[in-house]
């Protein structure tokens, strides 16, 4: 049984250290087989934290 069409979604990363941001977008690149290029702006509960959202579309399956 094949499925087709495709799906979307958003990925909230709530908080992350600076040093973290660029693993964090290459393990959303790979999942997803594009480059994902996060802003990463400033996380007011979290002292030194970043936050950051990323919306995608894909196959269904994602």
């Amino acid at each position: 049984m094949s499925t087709s069409g495709s799906t979307r979604g958003v990925v909230y990363v709530h908080s992350s250290p600076s040093a973290v941001c660029p693993h964090v977008e290459w393990a959303i690149s790979g999942t997803l087989g594009v480059r994902a290029e996060l802003k990463w702006t400033a996380q007011p509960a979290a002292a030194g934290q970043l936050r950051s959202e990323c919306s995608w579309t894909g196959a269904a399956g994602t």
